[in-house]
């Protein structure tokens, strides 16, 4: 990495954004919210504005019929709702009863104390029906070292969207609906190649379309390309024992970053800065064939815009396939979404649970999905029974591509949720965005981001590892599932 590429201030902000300056930070730089008492009959609930926001909040009078209780709900921003709840947790404030959780807080937001463990209540409850859920989510999302931080609210997987229409007007082979040893990475980008120079509605087409913006948005799509190729961040983790030594140099890692940089070369100029919508609603504008992302894009292309309601050109003309994968390595989906957590700091505990049991339950997930303003804009499902469901089915022909994408997936290979994962990803999407626009040779830069990692690490006492690791495998999830229901 060229050392004019991060300044002396950045690079500390980097090597020290573990837990504890985190915290710092989000007081230093927001605002905490008062505490307040809320009566008996109120859950506040704090919330990003996902898709799963716009359908969850229309629901809330049939919650507040149900219970009796009043909903406070808050959207705010990524960043934003990541301040504020640190900002609360250090300020020990009872800000909210339920908050949305990026499964990349979690394990912080347990070790810390900041959250309420969801095992008892879990055990508790007969009606939470534990074994609907996708194994492979709750263990990407929603457990840390053997416990229940959270519940899935919207889980996403990743698949591939492209326009039907277009490849039958250029007899275009069309992806597999689903994972197939043909279907490779290499056949992915051949197939993009072979739309280069071809055009769609009188103007040009882009055979595709990525996120270069950084940090966050160009890890989320490069790091499936890299999970696929069997590129590893750490030596041994989620297995035990664990050891943090960043990996960051292996061929899997060159290999994954010379075809992002072959997919820019396909993609529009300024998909540079494109964060996570903008692929998304930029395909829906009609001149992109064929891309890859989360599979909330399933439906979020059919709205001109993000959750406008108003549709897109391509929402009669788009179908969506199975993941390519690397020849000769096992798929891995990299696995994402939105969970619900209880803060320990809430005096409505119960109040609180009761809210996540309703909005996570497969009744309200389908209501959710059948609510049909904005173009029918919700199917984030982590139960499987959703799945298998023949009204959702009807307005979500994808299900069957979707689920297996789920079930292959693996979001703590993927992106590992370890402290100080905010500045690993601060590290690796900055030179990420370098490799994009040019900057720097790929060997050598990726040898700096490795040597960066071993500074974050250490500064979260995750290198050496002197701990106790924990089993933090899929079987031992799955074990945990058991016996909670």
């Amino acid at each position: 990495m060229p050392q004019d590429i991060i300044d002396p201030l950045t690079r500390r902000a980097l090597l020290q954004a573990g837990s504890g300056a985190l915290a710092a930070a989000a007081l230093a730089g927001a605002s905490v919210a008062p505490a307040r008492a809320a009566g008996s009959g109120t859950v506040r609930v704090l919330s990003v504005e996902d898709p799963f926001f716009f359908s969850m909040k229309a629901m809330l009078p049939e919650f507040e019929k149900e219970t009796g209780l009043k909903v406070e709900l808050e959207s705010l921003s990524y960043d934003a709702l990541q301040a504020r709840l640190v900002s609360s947790f250090v300020a020990k404030t009872s800000d909210a009863d339920v908050i949305t959780v990026d499964q990349m807080w979690s394990g912080q937001y347990l070790d810390n104390g900041w959250v309420t463990p969801l095992d008892d209540f879990i055990k508790a409850d007969k009606a939470i029906d534990l074994g609907d859920f996708i194994p492979e989510v709750l263990y990407s999302s929603n457990i840390w070292k053997g416990r229940f931080v959270t519940l899935p609210v919207a889980a996403y997987a990743q698949g591939v969207i492209y326009r039907k229409d277009l490849f039958g007007q250029f007899g275009v082979k069309a992806p597999p609906k689903a994972t197939d040893e043909a279907w490779t990475w290499d056949a992915y980008l051949q197939t993009l190649q072979s739309l280069a120079g071809k055009q769609a509605g009188g103007k040009p087409l882009f055979p595709t379309v990525v996120c270069g913006s950084q940090p966050t948005p160009i890890v989320h799509m490069f790091t499936q390309v890299a999970a696929s190729n069997g590129a590893r961040w750490f030596k041994s983790f989620p297995e035990s024992p664990w050891d943090f030594t960043p990996q960051l140099t292996g061929d899997a890692w060159a290999k994954s970053v010379a075809l992002y940089q072959e997919l820019y070369k396909l993609s529009p100029p300024e998909a540079i800065n494109y964060v996570w919508f903008d692929a998304g609603t930029r395909f829906a504008a009609g001149d992109i064939g064929m891309f890859y992302w989360w599979t909330p894009y399933f439906y979020l292309v059919k709205n001109s815009g993000y959750m406008t309601g108003k549709k897109s050109d391509v929402m009669e003309t788009f179908d969506v396939g199975a993941l390519p994968k690397a020849a000769g390595v096992k798929q891995n989906v990299s696995i994402g979404g939105w969970s619900l957590g209880i803060p320990s700091s809430s005096s409505n505990q119960q109040n609180g649970w009761a809210f996540l049991k309703w909005a996570t339950s497969a009744a309200t997930q389908k209501k959710m999905a059948l609510w049909p303003d904005l173009n029918y804009q919700f199917s984030d499902f982590a139960r499987r029974s959703l799945y298998k469901d023949a009204d959702v089915a009807k307005v979500y022909p994808y299900l069957d591509v979707q689920l297996a994408m789920m079930e292959q997936g693996n979001g703590k290979i993927s992106r590992p949720p370890v402290p100080g994962y905010t500045a690993l990803e601060g590290v690796l999407g900055l030179q990420l965005n370098q490799f994009l626009s040019g900057g720097g040779e790929v060997a050598a830069g990726l040898k700096q981001t490795d040597e960066l990692f071993k500074n974050v690490l250490g500064a979260n006492f995750l290198l050496p590892y002197k701990q106790p690791s924990f089993d933090d495998s899929l079987e031992a999830a799955k074990g945990l599932i058991k016996t909670l229901s």
